[in-house]
């Protein structure tokens, strides 16, 4: 990225239309990537205080906007420096954003080329744990549905997936129309576009193989695997799901792009999740 040569001013931003049924901040990310278009590479955009005082919304749903932006690769942020045009992303990410949705996995290796089903080997009601109830917001104990599914692609298991999803926000899960498709797929089907999770917090992190890992994902015992724990929401900012993905390594990888900072400071953003999937015929 360009050192920031430019500023996007709040000014900038027209009003929103409380009454259009188009969310808050998907308005106001909709006018920053207007602005963005006729920018150079680096502007910054304005802070999310300066967002939320000029279009008269919570400092939260202008966080969202940002986020809204950044999950379409539009901009980078950059921790104690701000919000920034990002470069033009090269190559073809797996984890990309269609249209501001949160992305599946499958929907991902489908738009690269791949041939995807889904593997369900768990669908059933159960209650939530304390980490699952303090992720979600609920007490632990409540209802919840826990899903845990194998994502192939081309016929090779690529991605396990463990899911806990609130049942108090999606009251019905059909375990074969998942299996025919992808789980976002059938929330956004059954419940509606309101009802598919929109943005997320996920971390990484990397472990070995336990025996029931290396048996789903085809790989020997303690093979290296890449693990994401992410926690999504809904438009209004309702935590959903709590999911726990573990990916082969032969599959994918993270890539971080380092950006120039203040001085001699030069913090790290910008992470990405890369499909590198294996050659057709390896296990």
């Amino acid at each position: 990225m360009e050192h920031p040569t430019a500023t996007l001013q709040a000014e900038a931003l027209a009003p929103v239309d409380t009454t259009s049924g188009v969310p808050i901040y998907r308005q106001i990310a909709e006018q920053l990537a207007a602005h963005l278009e006729s920018l150079p590479v680096g502007t910054r955009l304005p802070s999310e205080t300066a967002i939320a005082r000029r279009a008269g919304v919570s400092r939260g749903t202008a966080v969202q906007a940002l986020r809204e932006l950044e999950h379409r690769d539009l901009v980078v942020r950059v921790q104690g420096s701000g919000t920034f045009k990002a470069s033009p992303s090269p190559g073809s990410f797996t984890r990309s954003l269609d249209a501001g949705k949160l992305p599946s996995f499958s929907e991902d290796l489908e738009r690269a080329g791949h041939s995807t089903r889904e593997r369900i080997e768990r669908c059933e009601s159960g209650a939530a744990d304390h980490e699952t109830a303090a992720a979600l917001g609920i007490e632990p104990g409540a209802a919840i549905w826990a899903i845990e599914r194998t994502v192939l692609a081309d016929e090779r298991p690529v991605v396990h997936i463990a899911s806990a999803l609130r049942a108090d926000r999606y009251p019905e899960i059909d375990r074969d129309a998942i299996a025919a498709g992808s789980l976002y797929a059938f929330l956004e089907a059954r419940y509606g576009t309101a009802g598919r999770p929109t943005w997320a917090d996920e971390e990484y992190s990397a472990l070995n193989a336990t025996a029931e890992l290396a048996t789903r994902l085809h790989v020997p015992v303690d093979r290296a695997l890449l693990r994401s724990r992410r926690v999504a929401y809904l438009a209004d900012g309702q935590a959903v799901e709590l999911v726990r993905s573990y990916m082969r390594a032969d599959a994918y990888r993270v890539r971080v792009t380092l950006l120039p900072g203040e001085g001699d400071a030069a913090p790290a953003r910008d992470v990405e999740l890369r499909a590198d999937l294996p050659a057709t015929g390896a296990t």
